[in-house]
């Protein structure tokens, strides 16, 4: 080995070892932070004083478009007002969670989403308001939560949080996809907001996490 080569041998074998870890994390240890509870115990039966019942959905559904099992769907109802349906679906292909969910989710054929901020509990909360006039107005919204953090852009975070995936392992993407159903009011935007945020702080209030 030359003089010149046997310099930088200690600097190429460090890079090396650096470069190794995230093969050696994703490849063979398989490091998965996996967070609890399960969404199904998760996501009360009563948010903003609407009490759910069960949706007829099926488990099989939601492993095809989000190759996930940690999910859960209710029906929230207030007297008066459109039934809200929220959809909570925990998964680690994050892609299928942000890219047009409202195709996996509705058969509603929703014009683009427009990001909103509103105020929660704890603390803004980026909001993607869908809206369609296909013969029946309807109206829904989503939040993607990542670490308890709402995504407003949520390509730019994909890339942003790769480099952190690489070293601790795979993490679930969070999709809270609510929408209502009936005639669209001045109210219904408010009321599918604040069924958002209170499903927000509710996963917040039980949340936990382990490898």
């Amino acid at each position: 080995m030359s003089a010149l080569s046997s310099r930088y041998a200690g600097i190429t074998l460090a890079v090396l070892m650096v470069a190794l870890v995230p093969t050696v994390i994703t490849g063979y240890l398989r490091a998965t932070v996996v967070e609890r509870p399960p969404l199904r115990d998760a996501l009360p039966d009563v948010l903003d004083g609407r009490p759910s019942a069960p949706t007829s959905r099926r488990a099989s559904t939601i492993r095809r478009e989000f190759d996930s099992e940690d999910w859960v769907e209710r029906e929230y109802t207030r007297f008066g007002e459109a039934p809200i349906t929220m959809l909570a679906v925990r998964a680690y292909d994050m892609k299928r969670l942000y890219h047009h969910p409202e195709l996996a989710v509705t058969e509603a054929n929703y014009d683009p989403a427009r990001l909103v901020t509103v105020a929660s509990p704890s603390g803004p909360l980026h909001v993607h308001m869908l809206s369609a006039d296909d013969g029946r107005s309807r109206l829904a919204g989503y939040v993607l939560l990542y670490r308890g953090r709402s995504i407003g852009n949520p390509l730019l975070f994909q890339f942003s949080v790769a480099p952190e995936l690489l070293l601790t392992g795979r993490r679930p993407l969070t999709l809270l996809f609510a929408e209502a159903h009936g005639p669209v009011q001045e109210t219904t935007e408010a009321a599918v907001q604040r069924l958002l945020a209170a499903s927000v702080a509710s996963l917040a209030a039980s949340a936990s996490t382990k490898p």
